[in-house]
């Protein structure tokens, strides 16, 4: 008898609520579909590498997956070990009328996820999906729009999604790509790039590589500078700025071009450093839910804190775009890591991985 022919009734609406999304996902797993009844599973159907560290895996999910829009990154949980761990990637496809989404992982040095997806993960591997998230999407298209789109290493990835589906279209805006590696063989999707402009003229890619000589053909060099963009973008004012890239050069190219674009849409997809110092001050967390009171460096991102105790929340991206691991307070007050704001308020939402106490503090936990 063939599994789908048993999978059929045991995914009937009536069943699963008799037996259980336990047990029909246990003997789902077991007899080799992919279907369940909530959790969304998808199987690596293609894996090719993009540069000698970064990966493409294509995967099809099964039918609990929504959809998702370019530019929107995706909770990934795999197995490594025994032990699950989740990470947050950024689509590199556009949409499919397919189904098949692709994300591009680059090797992080000692990261367990990247690289086991990296070196692991194989045709036929299935791994756990949550919901796509991420507001740094295009907008609705009238067909005059400007865009600056500023990459740096696998930053690129959500900017690919956009710029794929941006050619699906035909390329209705004019768009300037700016991508910063630190060699030329490290640009990520390099070719393909420079034949998409070669196809589209509303496409102009300018790579920016840190450590090669600058080639003849416009190649740039140098960390993000006023004398590039000044070369590349003489319309800033008129364009629409989506950034992406580790912290560092983030905060770079917002100095060079915020307040000149017409708008300014940017996320970081590094964690932000928790640097310990010898006069940090000790705080303490009581943690209601849980009646736990422990005691952690002042300055320490929370979820990194509670961890480093042994407590286990819930959490995805580590980045502070994911709300994963958004908890509530009841007292204290927190400052954020990425823009430095202080929240006094007992009723806000609270992601943790970008929050530091700031005195001693409840957390609905």
């Amino acid at each position: 008898m063939s599994s789908q022919f048993v999978l059929k009734p045991l995914f009937n609406r009536t069943v699963k609520s008799v037996l259980g999304a336990s047990f029909v996902d246990f003997w789902a797993a077991e007899l080799g579909s992919d279907q369940r009844v909530e959790r969304t599973i998808a199987r690596v159907v293609a894996r090719w590498m993009e540069t000698a560290d970064t990966v493409t895996l294509v995967l099809q999910p099964n039918s609990n997956f929504p959809g998702f829009q370019a530019g929107q990154h995706i909770n990934l949980t795999v197995e490594v070990d025994g032990v699950r761990h989740t990470r947050s990637y950024s689509f590199s496809e556009a949409p499919s009328s397919a189904g098949l989404i692709a994300i591009t992982v680059k090797r992080v040095p000692g990261g367990r996820v990247s690289n086991h997806l990296v070196d692991s993960v194989q045709v036929g591997d299935r791994l756990e999906l949550a919901s796509p998230f991420g507001d740094m999407v295009l907008p609705v298209l009238k067909g005059d729009e400007k865009f600056l789109f500023l990459a740096a290493g696998s930053g690129i990835t959500p900017l690919m999604s956009m710029i794929r589906e941006l050619a699906k279209q035909g390329m209705p805006a004019d768009v300037v790509l700016m991508y910063w590696a630190r060699s030329r063989e490290d640009l990520i999707f390099g070719k393909e790039l420079q034949e998409l402009a070669a196809r589209h003229p509303r496409l102009r890619v300018q790579p920016v590589v840190e450590q090669a000589p600058a080639e003849p053909a416009g190649e740039l060099m140098g960390r993000p500078s006023q004398e590039q963009f000044a070369a590349t973008v003489a319309d800033l004012s008129e364009r629409a700025v989506f950034v992406c890239g580790p912290t560092g050069f983030m905060k770079a190219v917002a100095a060079i071009c915020e307040e000149k674009a017409a708008a300014f849409h940017a996320e970081a997809f590094t964690p932000p450093v928790f640097v310990p110092t010898e006069t940090a001050a000790m705080v303490k967390l009581t943690l209601s839910k849980s009646r736990r009171e422990i005691t952690v460096p002042g300055g320490m991102p929370l979820l990194d804190a509670l961890e480093a105790q042994g407590i286990k929340p819930r959490s995805g991206c580590r980045m502070g775009i994911c709300n994963t691991c958004a908890c509530g307070k009841s007292g204290g007050v927190t400052r954020n890591l990425l823009d430095n704001s202080v929240s006094v308020d007992d009723t806000a939402s609270l992601r943790i991985c970008v929050s530091v106490a700031v005195g001693d503090l409840t957390l609905d936990l």
